[in-house]
C-alpha cells in the first residue's frame, strides 16, 4: 500500500521531470507510472498541476538571447533560429526563421529554408517565403525580387507588380527600370508597367529622357515614354549640346536638327567641332564648314581652315592661307604663307619672305615689305628691314623708317636706339628725345 507521503513525493518526482522534459516526451517516457497514478487518491490534484503546466509552458520558455525591443517587439534567438516576441513576452513569431531583419514601415524581411518573405510587427505573413531574394525596399516602397533565378516586382504590401520573368533589372533615376529577358531590353516604368517593349539589343544610359537603343544591328534614340525619336537606322547617333545629332551610315556622316529630322544626309568623311551652331566637315581629307541646319556655307575644298573669332575662319590651300568671314564669303584668296593671330581686327601676314599688316575684311593696313614686324605693347610695332629698325603706330602706320642698327625694348615709353656709331633716346610715337646724329 503506497502511503500519502509516499505519493506526494512521486507527484514531485513527475512535476520536476515535467519541468525539464516536454509534455510530450514526458508522457511516452513515463506512461506507466501515469497509469499507477490513475488509482490514486491524489489524481485530482495532479491534474490540476498538470493543466497549469501546459497553460504557462509558453511563457515559462526562455531564449538564448532577447534583442532590443523596437515599436514594442523584439528579436529573439534560440539556437541559430529566430523569432518575435511582444512587450509581454508573448511569441508573435516562434523562433524558427534563418533571419528575421530590421523593421522598416513596420515590415521585417524574414528567411527559412533559404527563402524569403515579408511579416508585419504583428507577425502576419505579408509576403509568402517563397523568394530566393526580396531586395530592400525602395523610396517608392517597392523591391526587387527573385524566384527561380528571375526578378519581379513587389510592393510593400504584398502586391506583386511584376512577375520574376526577367533576367536583369537596372535603376534608371528618375525614370524607371531597364529589364532584359533572352538578351533583350524594354524598360518598366517605377511601379513596373512596361513602357519599352523588350526587344532591344541595348537600351544605353538616359541623358534628358532619352537613350540610344540599338535594334537588328542598328541604334536610334527613344524617349522614356517609349516614343521613338530617330529610328533603329545609323551604326552611330553622336547628340549635339545645342540639340540636334551627328549621325554615322556606312562610314559617311549626316546632320539631323533639333526635332531628329535630316538637314544633311550621310555623305561626310567627318563632322567636327560644332562651335556657335556650326562644324567642321571633311571629304577626301579636304575641309569645310556646315551649319547645324545642314547648309554648307564653305564647300570641302581647303586643305584646312581654322576658327577665328568674331570674324570667320582661316583656310589653307596648298600652303597659302587666306580668309573667309562667318557667311562663307572668300575675303582673301590663299596666297599668304602665313596669316598671324588677329588682334584689333588686324594680323600680322607673310608673302614671299615679306612680313605686313592686313584686316580681318583682308585689306593691306601695313604694306607686305618687312622682314621683320615685332608687335609692341601700344598697339604698334617694331620693323625691321636690312637689318635696320623703325617703328609703326597703332594704326599699321610707318613713323619711324627703319635706319637704327639697335633699337633695345621699350621701357616706360622710350627705347635706345644705335645708329651711326651713337646712341639716342626715341619715344614710342617716334619723337626723338636724343638723336643719333
Amino acid at each position: 500500500m503506497i502511503t500519502r507521503k509516499q505519493d506526494i513525493l512521486v507527484l514531485s518526482v513527475f512535476t520536476i521531470k515535467i519541468t525539464t522534459y516536454s509534455i510530450t516526451k514526458f508522457l511516452i517516457l513515463h506512461f506507466n507510472q501515469l497509469k499507477l497514478l490513475l488509482n490514486m487518491k491524489i489524481i485530482r490534484t495532479f491534474l490540476i498541476l498538470l493543466f497549469f503546466l501546459v497553460q504557462t509552458s509558453a511563457f515559462a520558455q526562455g531564449y538564448d538571447k532577447i534583442y532590443n525591443y523596437n515599436n514594442g517587439v523584439a528579436k529573439v534567438k534560440q539556437g541559430n533560429l529566430y523569432g518575435l516576441i511582444d512587450t509581454d513576452g508573448k511569441e508573435i513569431l516562434a523562433p524558427k526563421y534563418e533571419t528575421i531583419q530590421a523593421f522598416r514601415d513596420n515590415r521585417a524581411r524574414i528567411s527559412k529554408d533559404g527563402l524569403w518573405g515579408i511579416v508585419d510587427i504583428n507577425g502576419k505573413t505579408i509576403i509568402p517565403i517563397i523568394y530566393e531574394k526580396i531586395a530592400p525596399f525602395n523610396n517608392d516602397l517597392i523591391a526587387k525580387i527573385t524566384k527561380d533565378g528571375l526578378l519581379g516586382l513587389i510592393d510593400i504590401n504584398g502586391n506583386v507588380l511584376t512577375q520574376p520573368n526577367y533576367d536583369q533589372m537596372v535603376n534608371v533615376i528618375s525614370i524607371g527600370i531597364k529589364v532584359k529577358k533572352n538578351d533583350k531590353w524594354g524598360l518598366l516604368d517605377s511601379r513596373g508597367k512596361l513602357i519599352i517593349p523588350v526587344k532591344y539589343e541595348s537600351i544605353e544610359g538616359f541623358q534628358d529622357k532619352e537613350a540610344k537603343m540599338i535594334e537588328n544591328s542598328k541604334m536610334g534614340i527613344i524617349d522614356a515614354y517609349g516614343k521613338i525619336l530617330i529610328p533603329a537606322r545609323y551604326d552611330e547617333i553622336d547628340k549635339l549640346s545645342n540639340g540636334g545629332a551627328k549621325v554615322e551610315l556606312d562610314g559617311k556622316w549626316g546632320l539631323l536638327d533639333h526635332n531628329y529630322q535630316v538637314v544633311a544626309a550621310p555623305k561626310y568623311d567627318k563632322i567636327s567641332g560644332f562651335q556657335n551652331r556650326r562644324a567642321k566637315i571633311e571629304n577626301d581629307h579636304k575641309e569645310g564648314i556646315i551649319t547645324n541646319r545642314g547648309k554648307e556655307i564653305i564647300p570641302p575644298m581647303y586643305d584646312q581652315i581654322t576658327k577665328v573669332a568674331d570674324i570667320g575662319y582661316k583656310m589653307s590651300l596648298n600652303g597659302q592661307w587666306g580668309l573667309i568671314n562667318n557667311e562663307g564669303t572668300v575675303l582673301v584668296t590663299p596666297q599668304y604663307k602665313k596669316i598671324g593671330i588677329f588682334f584689333d581686327k588686324k594680323a600680322y601676314a607673310t608673302k614671299n619672305g615679306k612680313t605686313g599688316i592686313i584686316s580681318s575684311q583682308g585689306k593691306v593696313i601695313t604694306p607686305i615689305k618687312y622682314d621683320q614686324v615685332v608687335k609692341l605693347n601700344n598697339g604698334g610695332a617694331k620693323i625691321q628691314n636690312n637689318g635696320l629698325w623703325g617703328l609703326l603706330d597703332s594704326t599699321g602706320k610707318e613713323i619711324v623708317a627703319p635706319k637704327y642698327e639697335k633699337m633695345k625694348p621699350f621701357k616706360d615709353g622710350k627705347s635706345k636706339v644705335y645708329a651711326n656709331g651713337k646712341w639716342g633716346i626715341i619715344k614710342i610715337n617716334g619723337e626723338v628725345v636724343v638723336s643719333t646724329d
